[in-house]
């Protein structure tokens, strides 16, 4: 359905006069495709017929009905958002070309939300530091219950614990490094029971690094 708030106006040269150019809206957890919406009245003279539709990425895509707006009357286009790859809030843009009839920009600011969240992307060893433990925290969406399944190293010199601090909201994995006298670098894949193939894998590192001059270990 396309019941989303407007937001923003603004003139337009084409003598499609859209209530507005620009929508706001919020994915639900594990939503792949989102309608939006773009209303507008033929202000001019002859009937309005889309040209074609100039993407500027392609996870928003322009649909039309094929039928030509006639003077005084109300067309729509439905642009459709697809939300596969992303992340946080995503801003795109669709123009829209008319036969004979001029171009607008129509533009929708999307928010995915994080439904399985890090505290971190990667762990860090310096050569030579302590091969002390260092822990990666992950905060699990109250909209949706994921569970964290299962933590592994694909490297023989790093092991990984995973800790349940509390069900199907918050976790914890524990990583050590056998020793940190030279560099290395470890994969650790993180496995949950999300029907999202975004959050149902996700992959961390874990690194023994040169040091950086002037720098510290994280």
């Amino acid at each position: 359905m396309c019941g989303l708030a407007w937001a923003g106006t603004g003139e337009i040269r084409s003598p499609a006069h859209f209530e507005t150019r620009e929508l706001k809206a919020v994915a639900e957890p594990g939503q792949a495709v989102l309608e939006l919406c773009y209303n507008y009245t033929n202000r001019g003279d002859l009937p309005l017929i889309v040209r074609e539709f100039e993407q500027t990425c392609g996870c928003m895509e322009g649909e039309w009905d094929g039928v030509p707006v006639e003077p005084g009357e109300q067309g729509r286009i439905t642009s459709r958002f697809l939300t596969r790859g992303l992340r946080g809030t995503v801003r795109k843009s669709l123009r829209v070309r008319f036969l004979e009839s001029g171009s607008v920009k129509l533009v929708a600011e999307v928010t995915i939300p994080e439904i399985v969240s890090y505290s971190a992307k990667a762990l860090r060893w310096e050569v030579g530091e302590e091969a002390r433990p260092k822990e990666v925290d992950i905060a699990i969406s109250e909209r949706v219950p994921v569970r964290v399944l299962s933590v592994s190293a694909n490297h023989p010199m790093f092991s990984c614990e995973l800790v349940p601090l509390q069900e199907a909201r918050s976790y914890r994995i524990i990583v050590t490094p056998r020793d940190t006298a030279a560099p290395r670098i470890c994969v650790l894949q993180v496995r949950t029971d999300s029907k999202d193939p975004r959050d149902a894998l996700k992959g961390l590192f874990a690194v023994v690094e040169k040091p950086k001059a002037g720098g510290d270990a994280s």
